[in-house]
């Protein structure tokens, strides 16, 4: 059986049935209800699986579909989603995380009556997107959003590109389309430079391993469904388009797509909307998709992710240690780890580990995430003997081994996404040029022979 969200929940509640969590009662994403429980539960240190059997829809009616979120809320569950040991969630999974964005598996083609995604088909004026539960996650919220990815497609290379970004509902066949990321944003640029319509689906529900071969850091011009197959382990499953046939394929084991085109030149409000950063996107014109097909299960499960909180941040942080791991490796071979903590929301500080040989080579490391992030504010390098995943022992590491003067740089006036351009590098290693007290520990030697089994 190819792999599918369903798959993915079976093996899960499979073996870890006490991270799985059913809401029956009804509830209504609009009016704030999913994200009000899934703050209770996070501020418990509670992140299962959540499956709410009841929502409304976006139209107020009771949705057919049920709705799912914390699929990536822990690194262990992102581990299991690419069959990685769940034990080995720190800086391993980044590694295979790393070496399977190298990869590529070729899609396989379907018809569309082997494809899931096609047991229920609606076309032009059937479509109605508000029978879909769609969240307003925060006060200010502008409106209920779909927050999963898109996929466009490039006609000159003939490519796919997937990327998350935001779907504002606007009607029964009509929604917002939040080109942040720089791969879309050309491609729908490339088209209304010409006056053309730029097709598109978004989809709503798959495997997570789906998500996370979205998510690799790959040029423009990687063919994402190729790489998709890296991270599933076999051939992502492919069908025809009900809008465009065989010239847009479409993922054959989803839970929900919906095809659109977004016409060149027009642009409408979206946003405010609570982002990763934690505060609110300012309003602003974006594209719109026009929706022109829907195709689904029949009983379709809709995934979301919690903007701003723990699976967010995930998604944001483990491909890029994995990255920034090789890109580092490259300049300083030993460097030992890397880590984008929670702290900075996965994208705006890195926690880096290495065994220093000369002074200058945690300064030399630290520039790195700078440069290949806009979004990166701060690096903290530290010995190989820290815990980049315990920001307690980095945090340590910067108040007792570093000064201001010598090993804290302020990088100004540096391209930023953000409204400030200064970003700091701090030296948190131990320094090699002057004396400088050695750091407590328990002998190895007792810790492997007293067993605490044998004192309890």
């Amino acid at each position: 059986m190819a792999k599918d969200l369903r798959s993915f929940l079976e093996d899960q509640q499979r073996c870890f049935p006490e991270e799985f969590l059913t809401i029956k009662k009804p509830v209504d994403p609009r009016n704030w209800d999913i994200s009000a429980i899934l703050e209770h539960l996070r501020r418990q240190g509670r992140f299962e699986i959540t499956m709410f059997e009841q929502p409304l829809g976006m139209n107020g009616k009771p949705s057919p579909f049920r709705t799912l979120y914390n699929a990536f809320a822990t690194r262990q569950r992102c581990a299991d989603a690419i069959e990685f040991d769940r034990e080995q969630w720190k800086m391993p999974l980044s590694e295979e995380f790393g070496r399977l964005e190298e990869q590529v598996v070729e899609p396989v083609t379907v018809a569309p009556g082997q494809a899931p995604v096609k047991e229920v088909v609606q076309r032009g004026e059937e479509c109605d997107v508000g029978v879909f539960p769609g969240a307003r996650y925060h006060h200010a919220d502008i409106g209920p959003y779909f927050v999963m990815t898109m996929v466009l497609k490039d006609e000159e290379g003939g490519f796919y590109d997937i990327s998350f970004a935001k779907n504002l509902y606007k009607g029964p066949r009509k929604v917002s389309a939040s080109l942040t990321l720089p791969h879309l944003k050309r491609i729908f640029e490339q088209n209304e430079k010409k006056g053309k319509e730029t097709p598109c689906i978004i989809v709503l529900g798959h495997h997570p391993a789906f998500y996370w071969g979205s998510l690799a850091l790959t040029p423009f011009g990687n063919d994402d469904y190729r790489t998709v197959g890296a991270f599933l382990r076999e051939p992502l499953r492919l069908t025809p388009s009900e809008t465009w046939g065989s010239d847009f394929m479409v993922p054959a084991d989803a839970e929900i797509v919906i095809e659109g085109v977004m016409p060149p030149g027009v642009r409408e409000v979206q946003n405010p909307f609570g982002e990763i950063s934690g505060h609110y996107q300012p309003q602003m014109l974006r594209p719109i998709v026009n929706v022109t097909a829907i195709t689904h299960r029949h009983d379709a499960i809709l995934q979301g992710v919690y903007p701003g909180h723990e699976a967010h941040y995930n998604l944001g942080a483990i491909p890029k240690e994995g990255s920034i791991y090789k890109t580092c490796k490259k300049l300083v071979p030993y460097v030992t780890a890397v880590h984008y903590p929670h702290s900075g929301c996965g994208r705006m500080s890195c926690y880096i580990s290495i065994k220093k040989r000369q002074e200058g080579d945690a300064k030399r490391v630290g520039l790195v995430p700078l440069v290949e992030s806009a979004q990166m504010q701060l690096v903290v390098v530290v010995d190989d003997d820290i815990d980049v995943f315990n920001e307690t022992e980095v945090i340590w590491a910067v108040i007792t081994n570093a000064q201001p003067s010598r090993d804290w740089d302020i990088i100004k006036n540096i391209a930023s996404i953000h409204s400030w351009t200064e970003k700091v590098v701090i030296d948190a290693t131990e320094p090699l040029d002057i004396p400088f007290p050695e750091r407590i520990k328990v002998p190895e030697q007792a810790l492997e022979r007293v067993k605490l089994a044998d004192y309890l």
